[in-house]
């Protein structure tokens, strides 16, 4: 298992910078965030210009000594152009956008891309939203199979897969489909370790940070999760895959009360520990 790190845990600084500091901290590869409106790339930006883009990208990874280990690409919120909105016209929208996520993909090396699995609209049942996402996502793990990678969804707080239960039942309905695994989704709402580890025989990525019961992310003084024991179930699994620092910086659920480059660096020395 090697260590990376997201560049868009630091949201402030231009981007040359925070691969600065992922290099600087010993971090071998990267986690890029592909991000409407709060990464360093963005697809408002980058728009057609995907080689443009994933050169630039590349020439600076390159040059600081760091893989690409993911590309995370989010829409602007949870129900623009999800994967599972009630309004077709508003998922086809979406598709053209995840193409060209998977084409920076490709381009960057990375082995797949992180998508968020969609939420329970207005008016949605869970069951109903569940199907929706399964169908939609039943084609882009074809879409990605084409582009030579691996498609993962990240289960969520507020998500149609906010509990271990409803994630293998997508899982289940999606043949292919993989998981970006982040405990602290699942921790924030009072799942312990042990219900969660089934799911990682899923993961394809993994991220980390501190988090407990009603805490999304938590320094680490507070973190109520056992990195160590996440490891070992990892290793159990075969997983041979990236383990992603990502502290986040945003407003949502307090993601901006923790001193990201000290709780990084705390949880870098845990995850070294646990992988050693």
């Amino acid at each position: 298992m090697t260590l990376s790190c997201a560049d868009y845990t630091w949201p402030a600084v231009p981007h040359r910078l925070a691969l600065d500091i992922v290099a600087g901290l010993g971090f071998d590869a990267v986690d890029i965030g592909y991000m409407w409106g709060r990464s360093r790339l963005r697809p408002e930006e980058v728009g057609a210009d995907v080689d443009l883009w994933a050169g630039r990208v590349s020439e600076r990874c390159e040059a600081r000594g760091l893989a690409v280990a993911d590309v995370f690409y989010q829409a602007p919120d949870f129900v623009t152009m999800s994967v599972n909105h009630p309004d077709p016209a508003e998922v086809d929208r979406g598709r053209p956008y995840f193409t060209r996520a998977l084409q920076l993909a490709a381009r960057l090396g990375s082995p797949g891309v992180t998508i968020l699995p969609g939420t329970v609209h207005d008016g949605d049942s869970p069951e109903r939203a569940l199907e929706r996402s399964a169908a939609e996502l039943r084609r882009r793990v074809r879409l990605a199979e084409d582009a030579g990678l691996q498609l993962s969804v990240e289960p969520h707080h507020g998500s149609v897969t906010d509990t271990p239960a409803r994630t293998l039942d997508l899982l289940e309905r999606v043949p292919g489909l993989r998981l970006t695994l982040d405990y602290g989704h699942f921790t924030v709402a009072g799942f312990p370790d042990e219900e969660i580890e089934p799911l990682v025989r899923h993961a394809r990525h993994v991220q980390c940070r501190g988090a407990a019961p009603g805490v999304l992310q938590a320094g680490m003084r507070d973190n109520t999760i056992d990195f160590a024991r996440q490891v070992a179930a990892l290793r159990s699994s075969a997983y041979t895959g990236y383990l992603a620092c990502e502290y986040v910086w945003a407003e949502w659920m307090g993601c901006d009360r923790v001193d990201n480059l000290s709780e990084t660096v705390a949880l870098r020395d845990v995850l070294r520990a646990a992988t050693a």
